[in-house]
């Protein structure tokens, strides 16, 4: 999560999904005991502490604590929550200018419905799909499921505008549902804003007006351009009306949210019933 000036951005979407994915995997968290620690990072990190960083990361792993041989789990054993400070990505301010370039991932996401919408750490397909963005020297990648359905990109979900609408790729066999784009599609149904969450390929990427990827560090950042699996590159504007009106909405949300820890299950709820939503 990015802490910036002493807040924790996002922090009740964040315990939400958390809440989620640890139920998913049949983790019991204390999101009470998470946010306390959270705080009290934060406030080793405030001036009176003699240290301090205005933007950094804070990075939140939850497992299954220690355990013996095989894949078995003993549930005897509380989850181990670790904190770890990291800088923040500088070379973001420049991407939001410049836009960033995309390759279209050779690497497929592998279906798994149970696990649709989770971030976890054993997503070995995000390490080979790393490797093509770090090949191809590029920024990220757009990344399809066996199917041949867009999914996300590497680093982050995926909106593009077309037919006076936002669209988003369907998380309901693969993909990591993120904080921001929860967000987002909260702030759309809520301001009656048309937009669609479905099965879409590359060719709808590519004929659309413009396209973001977002998530929790870079918010709502511009695609400039993506090479396709012709070699052939497609151009996008990184300024203009449709942008700047997603990024002003996601500002515009997170201002007016005023949830509380008594309400992450609530926001929990919300967070299952989207992924709901999807697999109908």
């Amino acid at each position: 999560m990015c802490i910036c000036n002493g807040r924790a951005e996002l922090l009740s979407f964040h315990l939400s999904r958390l809440l989620h994915d640890a139920t998913a995997i049949g983790l019991v968290i204390d999101t009470s005991a998470i946010k306390n620690a959270i705080l009290k990072e934060i406030a080793n990190n405030s001036p009176e502490s003699g240290s301090v960083d205005e933007k950094y990361v804070l990075k939140i792993h939850v497992s299954g604590g220690e355990g013996g041989r095989g894949y078995s789990r003993n549930e005897q054993n509380p989850p181990v929550v670790r904190l770890t400070k990291h800088e923040y990505p500088s070379h973001y301010n420049v991407l939001y200018s410049t836009g960033l370039k995309l390759i279209c991932a050779q690497t497929a996401l592998a279906i798994q419905p149970i696990l649709a919408g989770v971030k976890h750490v054993n997503r070995l397909e995000q390490v080979l799909i790393k490797r093509e963005v770090s090949l191809a020297n590029v920024d990220d990648a757009i990344v399809c499921d066996t199917q041949g359905n867009v999914i996300e990109s590497s680093a982050g979900n995926i909106f593009f505008f077309t037919n006076n609408m936002w669209c988003t790729p369907s998380l309901h066999g693969s993909g990591v549902n993120g904080v921001v784009r929860q967000c987002l599609l909260d702030a759309f149904e809520k301001n009656n804003i048309p937009h669609e969450i479905g099965q879409f390929t590359t060719d709808e990427i590519k004929c659309a007006e413009c396209v973001v990827v977002t998530n929790a560090l870079m918010k709502v950042m511009p695609v400039k351009s993506v090479r396709f699996d012709n070699d052939q590159s497609t151009s996008f504007p990184v300024m203009g009306e449709q942008i700047q009106s997603i990024s002003d909405l996601l500002s515009s949300h997170l201002q007016q949210l005023s949830y509380d820890l008594g309400e992450v299950e609530s926001a929990r709820q919300g967070f299952a019933t989207s992924l709901e939503k999807e697999i109908r």
